[in-house]
């Protein structure tokens, strides 16, 4: 057995050991001839209730569902999503459903969602005239197809009295960087209790949603995610426990030591770290130096508080079948990492002929760069 091989093993041993049956990985629908973000231009109609836009069917889904999620922005509020399930044979007609939840708020991000009986059929979403006039656009972020079992979050107990967290379960004060607390963006409170863990390991992401372009639109990002996961999804609170801007602000989600709902099977002991804005062709938001080094910030965190090796730092595909965080944010996993975990040395130049002094800290530094790059 090879040494490659014992690590490998290794590793898979000890992802089954955090590994605690959770929510379910969303199937995302795709539609010929369209890819997401879908962006649609929508012309003018007189007349309510007529189709302005329609998708063609969908490809045939991989698993039974018996929920359609849907998120985007909507500019104009006169207008309505329905959605058409294929029929199941020649002499039956397609089935037309209307959203059983739905929101849009004031900047125009929406979620929807739609009740139908479980199902592998395809589907297609038609765009109806609700009260416009004038020519408009729509984009969708994400279509996912869900079963309502599968999506539940495990061990939450519900409770008909008040939660009040402990504030052990939250990053201690002072935060270690800038942290916008759940107060700060004026998060609501989660609707059932939290189940405590210890992190040991943690991932990264992207929204694959709006990118905000200042700080209010940020906070707006935060309040949105925050009310489609609670209301439309069904989950106790937002999923993640760090979300970041491109201007780097971090916002506080979940508490630290309480499980996420981020990763199938792999939320217990991990923590998520999202980025806002989208990161997976044909999409290529910036992922800026400022969150670059936010991130930072929060891995190197995680790292010297609860010993996360270098190892346990994931994306989210390495866990599961996603594109997220998205090819380009991928690419920087490596020079992430390194970045996190590689001892970082700095100090003021020296004068010339001046003979460096090092720390106790600073020569503790020094041998485990050396010996990670192999020495004695």
């Amino acid at each position: 057995m090879t040494a490659k091989f014992k690590t490998s093993l290794l590793c898979l041993l000890l992802l089954a050991s955090f590994s605690l049956p959770g929510r379910a990985e969303e199937t995302p629908i795709s539609f010929s001839g369209l890819t997401y973000p879908i962006k649609l231009g929508l012309p003018a109609s007189d007349k309510d209730g007529s189709i302005i836009f329609e998708t063609p069917f969908s490809e045939a889904p991989e698993a039974d569902y018996d929920t359609v999620l849907m998120q985007g922005e909507m500019p104009d509020p006169g207008i309505r999503l329905d959605l058409v399930l294929k029929s199941e044979s020649f002499f039956s007609a397609p089935a037309s459903y209307r959203s059983d939840g739905f929101r849009r708020f004031p900047n125009g991000r929406f979620w929807a969602r739609f009740r139908v009986p479980l199902s592998r059929l395809p589907l297609k979403i038609s765009v109806v005239n609700s009260g416009s006039r004038a020519a408009s656009s729509l984009t969708l972020y994400e279509t996912d197809l869900v079963r309502t079992s599968e999506d539940r979050e495990e061990g939450v107990e519900q409770s008909t009295v008040a939660y009040v967290p402990d504030p052990e379960l939250f990053l201690p004060e002072p935060a270690p960087f800038k942290l916008i607390r759940r107060a700060g963006w004026n998060a609501a409170p989660p609707t059932a209790p939290y189940t405590q863990h210890e992190p040991q390991y943690f991932t990264l992401h992207h929204t694959q949603a709006h990118y905000p372009e200042n700080y209010e639109r940020a906070v707006q990002e935060m309040q949105f995610i925050q009310d489609f996961h609670q209301n439309g999804r069904g989950w106790i609170d937002i999923a993640y426990h760090f979300l970041i801007d491109p201007a780097g602000n971090i916002f506080e989600g979940r508490p630290i030591k309480v499980l996420g709902a981020h990763v199938k099977n792999y939320n217990t002991s991990n923590i998520g770290v999202s980025i806002m804005g989208s990161y997976h062709p044909p999409t290529h938001d910036i992922f800026t130096p400022a969150a670059r080094d936010s991130f930072i910030s929060v891995g190197r965190y995680l790292k010297e508080t609860y010993e996360v090796p270098a190892d346990r730092f994931y994306a989210h595909r390495d866990l599961g079948r996603t594109d997220c965080p998205g090819d380009d944010l991928y690419a920087e996993k490596d020079s992430l990492r390194r970045l996190i975990f590689t001892p970082q040395i700095t100090g003021l130049p020296l004068s010339p002929g001046e003979t460096p002094a090092t720390t106790p800290a600073q020569e503790r530094s020094l041998r485990q760069l050396i010996k990670y790059l192999g020495g004695s």
